[in-house]
């Protein structure tokens, strides 16, 4: 909980900042429209964060035509370079949620090559206009500058810790939908689809004494068929009826009769051999585009792990293919980990 409140302590930061950011661009704009002057709390804090390279380089408590333009010509480039990394991103991915992504992790980065850009902008244009050049060097234009780079910076942090939200697991288990972390066992229980040894209104108790496995596991039935095993996990509280409970772990044995009935994210996992993991990458072979994701494959075991940050905002999902030493499929496993579980 305590490094849930830092990560959204980081984002409320950054938020504001781009919020001031907003606010003294628009200050700017409107004492150059009316005439009169900004708050000397704006020129503070364009004194006070000077780069290094300027720190000697005196700054003038100057508002005027020159000083929006500087302005409005740093958020337009910083827009614009934003566009352009987002494009570059997703011409390589073709996938706009890891564009995104990127562009969001990278921010500081962006902005710190935008600054480097608009000095030398603002240099050619100086060079250009040297019989006409401006008299200051604007504190008020700088706080703009200042305060986006500080911003992105925060953002950047908080992005690093918390991670990406990431479009959750789906198994198909004879025909039913279970969406990972979501679906409820109501839905199953519908469906027709039984617990063993457990009704609608069996107490579900989540131990927490496990980050992998939450709640209880149990193997599920439909027509006196065995359909593998779910964890069931009760939510916002320790204890709670099965029908209420989320369904936040699902497994099948590669031998089960029932197999061919199973699929992850529409992929028949029937069909599947240890090649197609050993040649492929996991997010192909079940058709995922996370975001944010990492694979690890050896002899036996490959899995998929989607929002691969700390799961105390965002969900993190995980598919599991275990294979026996010969080559053979043993087990398939999707999960959901969160902290509101742990």
């Amino acid at each position: 909980m305590g490094f849930l409140i830092v990560s959204l302590s980081f984002g409320f930061v950054a938020l504001l900042l781009f919020l001031l950011t907003i606010y003294i661009y628009l200050r700017i704009a409107i004492a150059v429209g009316t005439g009169k002057d900004l708050p000397e709390w704006i020129y503070f804090i364009g004194q006070m964060l000077k780069g290094r390279a300027t720190r000697k380089i005196p700054l003038d408590d100057v508002t005027d035509s020159t000083a929006l333009k500087e302005a409005t010509l740093f958020i337009l480039t910083f827009i614009l370079a934003n566009i352009v990394f987002f494009g570059v991103i997703y011409y390589r991915t073709h996938h706009v949620s890891e564009a995104l992504y990127t562009c969001l992790k990278f921010e500081f980065g962006i902005a710190v090559v935008v600054l480097i850009l608009d000095a030398v902008i603002r240099l050619i244009i100086a060079l250009f206009n040297r019989f006409n050049k401006p008299k200051y060097s604007y504190s008020s234009s700088n706080a703009v500058r200042a305060t986006v780079v500080f911003a992105c910076f925060v953002l950047t942090l908080f992005i690093d810790l918390t991670g990406f939200p990431s479009k959750p697991i789906e198994v198909q288990v004879d025909n039913t939908n279970v969406i990972i972390g979501e679906t409820k066992a109501s839905a199953l229980l519908s469906e027709g689809f039984i617990f063993y040894e457990k009704t609608a209104d069996s107490e579900i108790v989540n131990q927490r004494n496990n980050s992998f496995y939450y709640g209880k596991l149990l193997e599920i039935f439909r027509d006196g068929k065995s359909y593998g095993f779910m964890s069931v996990t009760p939510t916002g509280k320790d204890a709670d009826n099965l029908k209420n409970c989320v369904i936040t772990y699902y497994e099948i044995d590669a031998d089960s009769e029932q197999l061919s009935e199973v699929k992850f994210n529409h992929t028949d996992l029937s069909h599947l051999t240890i090649q197609d993991f050993k040649t492929k990458d996991i997010k192909d072979i079940f058709s995922l585009n996370p975001a944010d994701s990492e694979e690890i494959k050896n002899d036996t075991l490959f899995s998929l792990t989607m929002q691969t940050a700390d799961h105390d905002l965002w969900k993190s999902y995980r598919i599991e293919a275990n294979f026996n030493e010969d080559g053979t499929a043993y087990r398939y496993g999707a999960r959901v980990q969160h902290a509101q579980w742990e």
